[in-house]
């Protein structure tokens, strides 16, 4: 899919399944604004692998649990590359404790950047497209804990289960200007997260997934280039599951 031309934020891009969804999208033409938090060297790699790729991207380091911080960002995008046509809000943070160990700070690290962050980004680079009157996509990177219980991720996956509620409910609202808003249900995906958890994660996974292997960070990323894509279009407002069928089943290890 070529997109050259086009012009995408992508949150918490430093590692892994940020990582695939920004190097995936400059390596179709499109300009991409990466952020990160306290993950400069990170950031800088990646950078480097996509400018050595002929791609275009630029690094802004920022916090983003508030509505300022996420107008910033937007700006940051239309000043640089004059407009926004994508926003993969896929910041976000994971913590796992019983329901009744889970504490209010806990429960606020969580909510800040999970709903709070995810909502004004959407209502900041939605605002930005409608003013260009070209439509746009808005994609939050969700979860299968927001769709299927789990024990030990009750305050998490609450978090998760709003972006699904908000990806219905702001596709319905914005679909009139041409955007449309969806989200990503990310199921089991190898990462150095997982497997510092657990180092026989991707087998424990593996036995427990339909298709019979683990996800990959760049199964990832190509979801996002479909809903990206004209084949597209008419998705809106809807959840994709990138878990193999496992939440038809729900077994956990």
């Amino acid at each position: 899919m070529d997109l050259n031309g086009k012009v995408a934020i992508v949150s918490a891009a430093s590692r892994e399944i940020g990582a695939a969804i920004a190097t995936t999208l400059a390596a179709a033409g499109c300009a991409v604004l990466a952020t990160h938090y306290g993950e400069a060297e990170l950031a800088e790699t990646l950078a480097g692998r996509i400018r050595a790729a002929g791609g275009r991207v630029l690094l802004h380091e920022a916090n983003l649990t508030t509505a300022a911080a996420n107008r910033d960002l937007v700006d940051l995008a239309v000043q640089t590359f004059g407009r926004i046509d994508y926003l993969i809000a896929n910041a976000g943070v994971t913590m796992s404790a019983p329901f009744l160990e889970t504490d209010e700070a806990a429960w606020d690290t969580l909510a800040d950047l999970n709903i709070k962050g995810s909502f004004f980004a959407a209502q900041a680079a939605a605002r930005a497209m409608v003013s260009q009157g070209q439509g746009g996509r808005i994609i939050f990177s969700s979860s299968v804990t927001g769709n299927v219980a789990c024990p030990g991720l009750a305050a998490y996956g609450i978090t998760k289960a709003a972006l699904r509620h908000m990806a219905a409910t702001l596709g319905a609202e914005l679909g009139r200007y041409g955007i449309t808003v969806n989200a990503l249900g990310i199921g089991a995906t190898l990462n150095a997260r997982n497997l510092s958890d657990n180092p026989n994660y991707e087998a424990d996974w593996d036995a427990l997934i339909p298709t019979g292997r683990t996800g990959r960070p760049q199964d990832i990323a190509d979801a996002v280039m479909f809903l990206l894509s004209p084949q597209a279009a008419m998705v809106n407002g809807h959840t994709l599951m990138i878990d193999g069928g496992w939440s038809q089943l729900g077994q956990l290890p």
